[in-house]
């Protein structure tokens, strides 16, 4: 991994500042894979090598991974508490740049422990200084943010927002942690399962794919809610299948698109993914990459 080759290097020619700043990547990438414990760690040694009243910036992404990694372990209390010193008491970023990308986690934490005042103020703030002129990211992080800290009847178009920005592909980990987000609420407010389904399908896919097991065991645990099984196959399940199915399911597993699917087998995309819908939960799958190993040889 580049990160280790990094520190051995930063290590071997006393470079305190980048062995610190590798630190802090390693506890980044234990908080989305919510390793808690590893992004501790990696946090710890990167806290201890700086001053962080000098490199902020590191102290601010180190505090952020903590956070991220407790926040996938249901610890919203120590989340909060981490992802809150990422801003100073008035609500100011600490770190002009850093800070600003744990807004959105600030907001979810503080929906969960009570505090959504106190967070409110912080988002707006932040908001109200870059007066429009965010960065595509922050302005999907900001619309993240007010949709967890929203009122019922306003929550939903921020989420909407949020998702409706293609550029948010540019971001997946964020980008499915807003998906999960919505699922939730959607179940919240008692919408149709259906409405959230297809979401969830989304961020578990992306979850599985960046290695991110604690948040992908959250998207799972949301589906079992909505109704979706996600026990295994019995043996016989594919062989259950109408043949149309069996077949979009062997083409899927070859990693065709719908589209490519629908061509071969002069049938509409939107058939395709209809037999996917109905396909995936007699199959005990939840997306597309577990298709190869359901099938039999």
């Amino acid at each position: 991994m580049a990160a280790v080759a990094a520190a051995a290097i930063a290590a071997e020619g006393g470079l305190e500042l980048v062995a610190a700043g590798t630190h802090a990547l390693e506890a980044e990438l234990c908080g989305v894979r919510g390793d808690a414990a590893g992004a501790r760690e990696h946090a710890a040694a990167a806290l201890a090598a700086i001053d962080p009243h000098e490199s902020r910036a590191i102290a601010v992404r180190a505090r952020h991974a903590i956070g991220v990694a407790e926040a996938a372990d249901g610890n919203h209390e120590v989340a909060y508490e981490q992802f809150r010193m990422l801003f100073t008491a008035d609500g100011a970023p600490l770190h002009y740049h850093a800070s600003c990308y744990g807004l959105a986690d600030l907001a979810g934490a503080a929906a969960r422990t009570g505090r959504r005042d106190e967070a409110r103020q912080v988002v707006d703030r932040v908001a109200g200084e870059l007066d429009g002129a965010a960065s595509p990211r922050l302005a999907l992080l900001i619309e993240r943010g007010r949709a967890q800290l929203a009122d019922p009847d306003a929550a939903e178009l921020h989420f909407t927002r949020a998702l409706a920005d293609s550029t948010g592909g540019r971001w997946p980990f964020e980008r499915a942690q807003t998906e999960l987000e919505y699922a939730q609420w959607l179940r919240r407010h008692r919408r149709r399962a259906a409405d959230a389904r297809p979401i969830l399908l989304a961020a578990l896919e992306t979850f599985r794919r960046l290695g991110a097991r604690a948040w992908e065991e959250l998207a799972h645990a949301e589906l079992r809610a909505s109704g979706v099984s996600t026990a295994p196959a019995e043996p016989e399940a594919f062989a259950e299948l109408t043949p149309q199915q069996q077949q979009i399911i062997r083409l899927a597993a070859q990693g065709l698109t719908n589209r490519e699917i629908a061509e071969r087998l002069f049938v509409s995309p939107r058939t395709v993914a209809t037999h996917l819908y109905r396909s995936f939960p007699k199959l005990g799958i939840t997306a597309r990459a577990q298709l190869r190993d359901i099938l039999p040889s």
